[in-house]
Parts: structure tokens; sequence; C-alpha cells
């Protein structure tokens, strides 16, 4: 029986940086975006939401390999902008969370705390089922923050569905045993998550 549903966030719950297409930033900087996309993603951004680096010293570091030039604190701004909210996709999640319980589980660095001024995240999820991935060091789709996530809420695998946008994320998850969805739209999750319903209330009976 399914009893709890873990969300992601960037690309779910809130844009992601795929969707903002890094055009933005490539005009800022004065290049390509696939000089952006090769800076800004991989090593340095694992490091950021693995907490192994502050937000600062991603930015300065993207700065200093892309265009020493440009202000800081302009680059700053922009980032903030970067995620939005999803609404349809957040208010699936409070739909939900009058008959499961539900989780945030999300690779983010120190400035989480900032967007979610944005966000206001603890209007959808218990304050202790929001799990930030830097304050962790650990990040998906390593299995360690899987198994904290199931440890922290007290469930088996089978007992959950896990919705991210990444593939490499639904996979681990998928191996451990959840069932997982990979996002693509609120119309594709919502029928995804009711085959997954449907199916476990037929097992269950």
């Amino acid at each position: 029986m399914i009893k709890t549903i873990i969300f992601d966030n960037c690309g779910v719950l809130s844009n992601s940086d795929a969707e903002d297409g890094f055009k933005s930033l490539a005009d800022f900087f004065s290049v390509s975006e696939e000089k952006v996309i090769s800076v800004w993603q991989g090593r340095l951004e694992n490091e950021l939401d693995g907490g192994k680096i502050t937000t600062n010293k991603f930015l300065k570091t993207v700065i200093n390999e892309l265009n020493p030039k440009v202000d800081f604190n302009k680059l700053k701004k922009m980032y903030l902008k970067r995620y939005g909210a999803k609404e349809d996709v957040r208010e699936l999640a409070k739909r939900l969370g009058k008959d499961f319980e539900t989780c945030l589980l999300t690779n983010f660095g120190d400035y989480y705390e900032d967007f979610d001024k944005l966000w206001n995240m603890d209007r959808i999820f218990d304050e202790d089922k929001i799990i930030v991935s830097y304050k962790l060091k650990m990040i998906k789709p390593d299995e360690d923050i899987y198994f904290y996530t199931l440890k922290k809420i007290g469930k088996k695998p089978e007992e959950t569905v896990f919705i991210d946008d990444n593939k490499d994320n639904v996979d681990t998850a998928k191996r451990l045993g959840m069932h997982a969805i990979l996002f693509k739209s609120i119309e594709q999750l919502e029928k995804d998550l009711e085959k997954i319903l449907e199916s476990e209330s037929v097992l269950s009976s």
C-alpha cells in the first residue's frame, strides 16, 4: 500500500535550469549556451548541492570560468529569479497531502532558504518532511540520500512513490524498490500516479 509520495523540487514543483534553457545566462556572459551548461552543470553544481561549496563560491567560480568582467551582484540577482513555482503541481501536492504523507527531497545548495521565501514549501510539507541535499552533504542519485529519506519517514521502499524530472534519480529509486515517476508534465504525472495508486489498491484489497 502506498503511504508516502516524495516530490522533487526543481523541474517538478518549481522551474528547472533546463526549462530556462540557459539563454539568459549565455547572453549575460556573452558566451554560448553550451559553454554555460558545461560550467554550470556537472561537478560544480554537484559540489554546491552536496554542501561542499557555498552558492557564493559557486557563482564566483562560474564568473571566473566564463567571463571575469561580469558583476557578481547582477549574477546573484539573476540566480535568485531562476526557479519560479509551478502552481499546478504544488496544488496537486497539497491535494495529495490530505490522503497521503508527502515529502520533499531536493538537490539544492545553501541558498535554499532564500528561494523558499518564494516557494513557501512549509505550506505543502511538514517541516520535518523537507529534505535538502546540502544539509546532508548527500545528493541524488546516490543511494545514501534515498536510504536516509526512507529511514526518516519510516517507510519501506514499496510504500512510497518518488517523483523526479531526472532519469538517473528515478532509476535509483526504482532500483531500490520504490515506485517512481519520471516527471514530464502535470497531465502525465496525474495519469501515472493514478495508475500506480489503482494498481496498489487492487493488490492490497
